[in-house]
C-alpha cells in the first residue's frame, strides 16, 4: 500500500457513541408522547413482548454505559425526552429530571462526556394536539422546557437542541410517515420556520444560563452527486438538492452554532433521466428503500447496509469539504453508522468513514469528535426492533447483551488514537471484504480531492461497489 499505514488522530480527538432517550428508553415510567400514541395506532412496528435496551429501568442504562467505557469511549450523546419531564402542560415530573441525573452522574463516575440532545423528534402529547411544531405557541412551551432543564444540568456543557429537523419536517410535515402525519406542503414551511426559531431561542437561553457551553442542532446530511459529473445540469440540480435537503438547515441558524452537528449515514447519485423517474416512498405498513427524489440511483453491486443504504465515504468527505469552506464552525460527528445486523459491513463502514474523516482533519478541517450511531440496538423508528446500529448487540425480547465485533476494532483505534490499516483489515476482515476496503482506503487517502477549492471538487469513482452476500 502506498500510504502511511498508521493513521494517526490529534491528541485532543475524542471518540464516543449516540442513543436517544424514546429509542432506548422502553415504555415503563410516565411518559405521553405522540409517538406512543402513533404506535399505539401501529401495533404493527412493535412485535409481541420486545421491550429493547429498557434504559429508564435503573441499572439498565448503567451496566451499558459501564461496557461503552470498557470500550474506551469517551462522548455519550443521549437525549432527555420533553414528555417524561413534563407530561402534561406545566406539571414537571421531578422523578423524570432525577433519572436523567443518574444517568449524567454515571457517565462522569466513568469520565465519559455528555451531550444531550433536548428533542430528539419525539413530543409531549399535549404540545403535539396543539399544532406540534406548527402552532408558534410551541416555541415558547420549548423555550421554557429548555431553559428549566439546563438550569437543572449546569454540570453539561454540550447541547444539541434539536436532532434532524429535516428529517421530521419531510417525514412527518411534508409526508404523511412520522406523526404529526400532516402530509402538507404548507406545514412543512411552517413546521421549518418554527424549528428553526425554536433553535434560536434556545441557543440564546443556554448561552444565559452556561455561557461557556457548546450549542448546536444535529443536522442530517444525505449526500448528493451527480451520475454525469460533466453533465452542469445534472451538477446543478445534485447542488441545488444538497442545498435544499440539508445546507440551508444550517444556513438558517448559522450565526446561532458553535459548532454544526453532523448525522451522515449514506449519499446517492442524481440524473435527470425522466424516463426513469420513480417515486419510492416507506410508510408503517411498507419498508421498500426511501426517497422521494426522482433520478436517485445507487451503482449496481453496491456495498450497502441492511436498509438498502450505500457505504459511500467519498460522499462524506465532500460534505465535510463542504461545509468547512461553506461555514468556516468546527465540527462534530453526532451520528454515523449502519444497519447491520449480521456484523459484517459495520467494520467496513466504520474503517472507511474514519479514514475519511481523518483526511479531512489532514486537509485543515477543525472536526473535534465522531460519535458513532448508536452505542446499543434500540427502536429504529418505523423500522421497528428490525434495524440494528449498535456497537451492543441487545435482544429486543430478553435484553441479552453482546459487545460486537465491530466494537472491538472501534475499541483499537480509540486505544492507540489512530488506524493502523494493515493490522486492522487482516484482524477483522476476510480476504474479499480486506482487497475491496484497502482499495478504497487507496483512493481515499491519494486521489480524492487533493487539492480542493469551492470551485474544484473530485467527483471521480472512488466510492467501490461491493456487496458481500
Amino acid at each position: 500500500m502506498n500510504f502511511p499505514n498508521f493513521l494517526k488522530f490529534p491528541d485532543d480527538f475524542s471518540f464516543g457513541s449516540s442513543v436517544s432517550a424514546f429509542q432506548v428508553e422502553g415504555n415503563s415510567g410516565e411518559r405521553k408522547s405522540d409517538w406512543d400514541d402513533f404506535l399505539e395506532r401501529h401495533s404493527n412496528i412493535i412485535s409481541q413482548n420486545e421491550k429493547g435496551p429498557q434504559w429508564w429501568e435503573k441499572g439498565k442504562a448503567e451496566a451499558d454505559i459501564d461496557k461503552l467505557a470498557d470500550l474506551g469511549v469517551k462522548v455519550q450523546r443521549l437525549s432527555f425526552e420533553w414528555a417524561r419531564i413534563e407530561p402534561e402542560k406545566g406539571k414537571i415530573n421531578e422523578d423524570a429530571i432525577q433519572r436523567y441525573k443518574e444517568i449524567i452522574e454515571h457517565l462522569h463516575k466513568k469520565k465519559i462526556k455528555p451531550v444531550v440532545t433536548l428533542n430528539h423528534y419525539v413530543l409531549p402529547s399535549w404540545v403535539a394536539k396543539r399544532g406540534a411544531w406548527e402552532n408558534r405557541k410551541n416555541i415558547g412551551a420549548f423555550e421554557r422546557y429548555v431553559i428549566m432543564i439546563v438550569s437543572r444540568f449546569p454540570e453539561v456543557k454540550t447541547w444539541l437542541t434539536l436532532n434532524e429537523p429535516s428529517v421530521l419536517i419531510e417525514s412527518g410535515y411534508l409526508l404523511p410517515f412520522f406523526p404529526p402525519q400532516r402530509g402538507s406542503v404548507f406545514a412543512a414551511f411552517r413546521a421549518h420556520h418554527n424549528m428553526m426559531e425554536a433553535h434560536k431561542k434556545a441557543y440564546l437561553a443556554i448561552k444565559g444560563i452556561i455561557p461557556d457551553s457548546l450549542i448546536s442542532m444535529a443536522f442530517s446530511f444525505r449526500w448528493y452527486r451527480p451520475e454525469n459529473p460533466k453533465d452542469i445540469f445534472e451538477k446543478g440540480y445534485a447542488d441545488l438538492v444538497n442545498y435544499f435537503d440539508s445546507i440551508n438547515y444550517v444556513d438558517g441558524v448559522k450565526d446561532y452554532l458553535d459548532f454544526i452537528g453532523v448525522n451522515f449515514y449514506a449519499g446517492y447519485y442524481l440524473n435527470l433521466n425522466f424516463s426513469k423517474i420513480k417515486f419510492r416512498l416507506h410508510g408503517p405498513e411498507s419498508k421498500p428503500v426511501k426517497t422521494i427524489l426522482f433520478g436517485e440511483v445507487r451503482k449496481p453491486g453496491a456495498y450497502v447496509s441492511d436498509l438498502g443504504a450505500p457505504i459511500v465515504p467519498g460522499f462524506f468527505l465532500d460534505l465535510l469539504q463542504t461545509l468547512h469552506i461553506k461555514f468556516k464552525k468546527p465540527i462534530i460527528i453526532t451520528e454515523n453508522g449502519i444497519a447491520d445486523s449480521r456484523d459484517i459491513h459495520r467494520p467496513f463502514y466504520m474503517l472507511v468513514h474514519l479514514v475519511s474523516l481523518w483526511k479531512a482533519i489532514q486537509q485543515g478541517i477543525d472536526i473535534r469528535e465522531y460519535i458513532a450511531w448508536s452505542s446499543v440496538d434500540n427502536l429504529e423508528w418505523l423500522e421497528g426492533y428490525s434495524q440494528e446500529f449498535g456497537l451492543i448487540h441487545i435482544d429486543a425480547k430478553s435484553g441479552k447483551r453482546e459487545i460486537r465485533k465491530s466494537a472491538y476494532m472501534y475499541k483499537e483505534i480509540i486505544q492507540e488514537g489512530g488506524i493502523h490499516i494493515e493490522k486492522l483489515l487482516q484482524k477483522y476482515f476476510d480476504e474479499e471484504t480486506r482487497e475491496k476496503a484497502g482499495e478504497l482506503i487507496h483512493h481515499l487517502l491519494l486521489k480524492h480531492g487533493k487539492n480542493y477549492d469551492k470551485n474544484n471538487f473530485s467527483i471521480d469513482e472512488i466510492d467501490i461497489p461491493f456487496e458481500k452476500k
